[in-house]
């Protein structure tokens, strides 16, 4: 929690608070008036963000109210952020460029030439969501996603790194954003629409532990509710059995076809009521976004297929000293191997070049993305 401990620290400091550091994991504040206000806080306090506290300390995590109560005070101030980081000299490539490329180029269709490795800059947007899963209970969690804006590629693993990068400059080493590196800033609607196809699974993956004990949760009370119903059925239908036996009236025999009837009708309303506790509600809220521009050192390939070729680009990080992962074109999953399409060379993942279910021919879905390019057929 030392990472939110020094975000709360921050913003305190910036809104007039004097803050010293304290431990284990936490601060000491003195707020003037409209920050005791904003976090209900008293003047003096101590607030701890670990499993131990200081001595007279309040407990705050980020499942707690004060991530609202921090967005609340914040506003919308503190949500968008462009820097440049210039760096003295980029650290020395491997030895070995052409095998950094086979690592990450696996083509089923197509070959691919390195043309040649140039220093470049090139423009990243991270954007940090507030995650909240309600079912019955409440989950809350934080999810960066990193685009690099120069070629569309998805660089997840660069979050983290690049965070604790400028985490660590100081304040000389970050610069004003620069206007001439090329191509531009994507707009809104691109942005969206990226984010839109992507965080879905990233949201899934991320609360899969909350989802799996909320799953555990609800087969428990359908086994519960499964056993208790089915206990009640199977005494009902004995006693309809041994007054059958017995040649009691219809009457009563009527009255026990009710009760299993009941006792069905009484199943099928808990298990709606169990769905109903258990379905599960997400809220994603962008809380910032960083964009930052920074040195890299640019792969450029030809990749060649039949008599078409394209260029495309591969950026080297010299933070995470990698290499980036290219993305299927159409979905962004990074499923390999990649197929190319035949019209526009575009990289696909192997559902995205899948057979037509009409006419069984491949086609591509970024050419083509509502209806078979052979058929017509609509997918």
């Amino acid at each position: 929690m030392s990472n939110f401990r020094d975000i709360v620290s921050s913003i305190m400091t910036l809104e007039g608070a004097v803050v010293e550091q304290i431990e284990p994991q936490g601060i000491e504040v003195i707020a003037p008036e409209p920050l005791q206000k904003a976090l209900s806080i008293p003047e003096w306090s101590r607030i701890g963000f670990g499993p131990e506290l200081p001595d007279q300390a309040m407990r705050v995590t980020i499942e707690s109210d004060w991530t609202e109560k921090i967005g609340n005070l914040l506003g919308n101030r503190g949500r968008i952020l462009s820097i440049s980081l210039e760096e003295n000299s980029l650290p020395k490539l491997p030895s070995n460029p052409e095998q950094l490329i086979k690592h990450e180029i696996d083509m089923k269709n197509a070959t691919y030439r390195l043309k040649d490795i140039q220093e470049e800059k090139t423009r990243y947007l991270l954007l940090t969501f507030q995650i909240t899963a309600i079912s019955d209970e409440k989950r809350e969690d934080i999810l960066s996603l990193c685009l690099n804006e120069s070629n569309g590629v998805i660089v997840d693993n660069l979050c983290d790194p690049i965070l604790a990068h400028i985490s660590s400059l100081k304040n000389g080493d970050v610069q004003e954003p620069e206007d001439d590196v090329s191509p531009a800033p994507w707009d809104v609607q691109r942005v969206k629409e990226v984010v839109k196809k992507i965080i879905p699974e990233r949201i899934r993956t991320r609360l899969s532990p909350f989802l799996s004990g909320m799953e555990r949760r609800m087969k428990r009370d359908i086994d519960r509710l499964y056993d208790y119903h089915t206990d009640l059925r199977r005494e009902a239908a004995k006693r309809l059995a041994e007054k059958k036996q017995k040649g009691k009236e219809e009457e009563e025999l009527e009255k026990e076809h009710s009760r299993l009837a009941s006792i069905a009708r009484e199943y099928r309303t808990k298990i709606a009521d169990l769905q109903r506790k258990y379905a599960m509600t997400v809220e994603i809220d962008l809380v910032q976004s960083l964009r930052l521009i920074m040195p890299v050192y640019r792969f450029n390939i030809v990749i060649m297929r039949r008599k078409g070729s394209r260029n495309i680009h591969m950026d080297w990080n010299p933070i995470s000293k990698k290499l980036e992962s290219l993305f299927c074109q159409s979905c962004l999953s990074s499923l390999t191997p990649y197929w190319v399409c035949d019209d526009h060379l575009h990289l696909l993942c192997p559902s995205c070049i899948s057979t037509c279910t009409s006419c069984n021919k491949e086609y591509c879905r970024v050419c083509y993305p509502t209806k078979c390019s052979k058929c017509g057929h609509s997918s």
